[in-house]
């Protein structure tokens, strides 16, 4: 099966030349997507000095937001130590009762380097996942919670967050949620009331759905009925995408489109939709070489602003220890002590590329060849990435639909999900190279300075060039498979 998009706007189709031209515009600006969220750990805290400090790498990134969700602030429906409330017969009024500390500690990392934080509502996964007990027992909870976060009660950070979503894979089979829809649905409507009653301004939303494809399903359909029927609100809907089954950085154009015809079908057409994870891989089983993930990350950073998603969280942008699973998560950055790789570097290319005024660009193709510009400031930056999917993605599928096996301890869950048909057009075409054409630059007859950077971590410059009085400047790229450049031309 196959799939176009007529409408589609990155650029011509894919040629059999080795060499792309690749053309930008300078004089013709638009808009970024905001989409430059993360999830991940910040760093070191008490109880946890295993975590590297990501928040210079977030800096250099341009991190906006960051999902709390795989921090330790989860709020378990059962008593535990490390929950935000870890005995559920404690006074909910005694601050004493709480256990915020590690937590506010990550909330003030990411205020450190200017970003938000989306906090994630949900249980204790995987020790426990099971549906709360006492329905206006856990709704004063979350309601002490939100006012530690957004008001400052009991000692709560003096940046208010501003952004809370509920739940985490609720369809994910056994292993994220052990209840019924409708206890699901419950926990939401409580929630939700708990949250307006700190400040109805707060923005609300979830249910962060694992399988988006899966029709007529509870956590979809189910769920967007309960809320349109019992007039609750839904700020956003999120939704999870990772491409083990595709390796399609195209599948989010595909995907993002069914839900947002989804969600105007119930009613929900001012609901934004936020995709809260992405990266090329997910299941602990799958792997691909650094560079073949850092190539994709930064197609798919591409392609994104070419959706109609409204938020976007690459996840995961730290190591990849998780205090929860106790494994190294395959969709880490870097190594595990923090060290840089391809994945990071290109975690950073692409923040660094995707930001102030979008340029418009012509040349790129829909096989893995992706190239974006902009301009900050004085400076004129423009990303080009050659990703290559795997032989394994090319093959002709059986059906559109992907299995897979997760192990938790001993335990073996088999679980899948329907995928996006099938693009004959994933097939690389096989671009060596790129001749870049900056044209209507602002700084015609003067001499600037270029930089070229690799997801390798070569730096090429900065070196003299001189713009012609029409304002243009030639650059050659030499493009191997899985490689992604910046190249940032800076007025002098």
């Amino acid at each position: 099966m196959s799939r176009t998009d007529e409408s589609s706007p990155v650029g011509t189709p894919a040629s059999a030349s080795p060499t792309r031209l690749l053309v930008v515009d300078a004089g013709d600006e638009s808009a970024f997507r905001p989409l430059n969220g993360v999830g991940g750990i910040p760093g070191p805290v008490a109880g946890y000095p295993q975590f590297p400090d990501m928040t210079p790498l977030w800096r250099d990134a341009g991190v906006t937001v960051v999902r709390s969700y795989d921090w330790v602030s989860r709020l378990d429906t059962r008593n535990n130590p490390t929950s935000l409330f870890p005995d559920w017969d404690a006074p909910v009024d005694d601050p004493a009762s709480y256990n915020f500390a590690a937590t506010d500690e990550w909330v003030e990392a990411v205020h450190s380097i200017g970003a938000e934080v989306m906090f994630t509502v949900a249980s204790s996964i995987p020790s426990n996942k099971l549906p709360a007990e006492d329905m206006d027992l856990y709704g004063r909870v979350v309601e002490r919670i939100v006012r530690h976060y957004s008001q400052g009660w009991a000692g709560g950070p003096s940046k208010p967050i501003r952004i809370y979503e509920f739940g985490d894979q609720p369809d994910l089979g056994p292993l994220h949620f052990a209840g019924r829809p409708d206890e699901f649905y419950a926990m939401y409507q409580a929630f939700c009331e708990a949250v307006r009653r700190v400040d109805p301004s707060l923005t609300v939303g979830g249910p962060a759905t694992a399988f988006a494809l899966e029709a007529d399903a509870p956590y979809r359909e189910g769920f967007l009925e309960f809320v349109r029927d019992n007039e609750l609100p839904l700020d956003f809907f999120s939704f999870l995408w990772f491409t083990d089954g595709s390796r399609d950085p195209l599948d989010y154009r595909y995907v993002s489109a069914e839900l947002r015809a989804l969600l105007d079908r119930y009613g929900f057409t001012h609901t934004d939709l936020t995709l809260c994870y992405w990266n090329y891989l997910a299941v602990p089983s799958s792997s691909a070489p650094a560079p073949e993930k850092g190539a994709f990350q930064a197609a798919t950073a591409i392609y994104l602003q070419d959706t109609v998603l409204d938020h976007a969280f690459f996840f995961r942008a730290d190591s990849g220890l998780d205090p929860h699973y106790g494994f190294v998560d395959p969709g880490g950055v870097g190594t595990a002590d923090g060290a840089p790789d391809e994945r990071s570097r290109a975690l950073a290319l692409a923040g660094r590329a995707l930001r102030g005024h979008r340029l418009a660009v012509t040349g790129g193709d829909e096989s893995g060849l992706a190239c974006a510009a902009g301009r900050d400031g004085d400076v004129v930056r423009v990303l080009v990435a050659n990703y290559v999917a795997p032989d394994v993605a090319l093959a002709e599928r059986a059906e559109d639909r992907f299995t897979f096996r997760i192990p938790i301890g001993t335990e073996r869950i088999e679980l899948g999900l329907a995928l996006p048909p099938q693009r004959p057009e994933l097939a690389s075409a096989g671009v060596a190279s790129a001749h870049l054409d900056v044209r209507n630059l602002p700084w015609a007859g003067r001499t600037v300075n270029v930089t070229r950077t690799s997801m390798t971590g070569a730096v090429d410059g900065p070196h003299d060039a001189r713009v012609s009085d029409a304002g243009d400047l030639q650059l050659d790229l030499d493009l191997v498979p899985q490689s992604v450049f910046l190249v940032e031309i800076q007025a002098r």
